[in-house]
């Protein structure tokens, strides 16, 4: 991991997220599904000898799908040990700055200060009229706009490097733990730590499997991503169930949830802003904690090693990460299966 420059370590640094690098074998086929499915649209886009890349954007999330066109670029060498997925997390910070760190697994950080209403660019990337197209990625997107901010980055990491992640993000941008537990899931375990920056510009869910339980969804993300990096990218949307009705109908695909996992959910959580029928008819979990209410479903991964997937999660005071669900879903599928 590197450190950066020293200068870094003497003040937390303020981010928001400026884009996420996604490297893919195949740009443009990627940003159509992200428009077609997800309601994104083409903002930029440029191709070289070394790479072809598409940036799709919706509100204050873009995405950057980059194909490498040489076996030496970057995202050539990604794609060839994990498959597409993400490859940077590019923070948008005040002071311009050449720096890339070298994050966890293969993933990195690079920052970016632009003005702000600026359309969106980078060195041979550049912004895209909204109307027409760029060859196979369609600018425009055919669905409404659900999706408002990338809510938080989900990071599986290998046992034993919780604790050294952490620190380097202390010691290099000032981020602090902001929430830790524990997650017990039948004879599986994992720990939690999420890393924020000052502001809440940005915020990354680590997680690392227990020593000693029994293998989970860490482990096997693990082994097929090879390594750690980052398993899901969860989007916040201002009302789920609009959100996911639409999306489906879009062509995402998402994770069902047995009705055994409704049957107490009402002792669960009390009087909720959705009707238990609702979130049991869009397959939605549910959870509370100390400061609201927290809703949200995973997709099916599309991956072909079936790593990368995406949340949709919508928050009505809830700060927390739905912990709570994971136990209560391992537990209805119990049932189910009993049944």
């Amino acid at each position: 991991m590197s450190s950066g420059p020293q200068t870094r370590n003497q003040h937390a640094v303020d981010a928001e997220i400026d884009h996420i690098t996604l490297s893919v074998g195949d740009a443009r086929a990627r940003a159509a599904e992200y428009v077609e499915r997800y309601g994104f649209e083409v903002i930029a886009a440029g191709e070289t000898p070394e790479f072809t890349a598409v940036a799709v954007g919706q509100r204050d999330t873009v995405l950057l799908l980059l194909q490498g066109l040489t076996d030496d670029h970057p995202s050539t060498l990604f794609t060839a040990r994990h498959g597409d997925g993400v490859s940077d997390i590019a923070l948008r910070v005040a002071t311009p700055d050449p720096t890339v760190l070298q994050a966890f697994g293969d993933v990195t950080h690079s920052f970016v200060s632009r003005p702000a209403g600026a359309p969106w660019s980078l060195p041979g990337i550049a912004p895209v009229r909204t109307e027409g197209t760029t060859e196979t990625a369609a600018t425009s997107a055919p669905a409404t706009r659900h999706l408002l901010r990338v809510d938080h980055i989900a990071v599986c990491l290998e046992t034993g490097e919780l604790d050294g992640t952490v620190e380097f993000y202390r010691r290099t941008l000032g981020w602090e733990v902001v929430f830790e537990e524990d997650i017990h899931v039948g004879a599986q375990a994992m720990q939690s730590k999420v890393v924020q920056s000052p502001n809440a510009g940005v915020t990354l869910t680590l997680l690392q499997p227990m020593s000693g339980a029994v293998p989970g969804q860490i482990d096997d993300f693990l082994k097929k991503h090879g390594g750690g990096g980052v398993q899901h990218l969860a989007f916040a949307v201002p009302n789920i169930v609009d959100a996911v009705a639409e999306l489906g109908g879009s062509g995402v695909r998402f994770l069902s949830t047995p009705d055994t996992y409704y049957e107490d959910l009402h002792e669960r959580l009390g009087s909720s802003g959705y009707a238990v029928a609702e979130l049991r008819k869009h397959s939605v979990l549910a959870d509370r904690d100390h400061d609201g209410e927290l809703f949200q479903i995973f997709t099916r991964s599309e991956h072909p090693r079936r790593t990368l997937f995406m949340e949709i999660i919508e928050r009505r005071g809830a700060t927390t990460f739905g912990s709570n669900n994971i136990r209560k879903l391992y537990e209805a599928v119990e049932r189910q299966d009993l049944a």
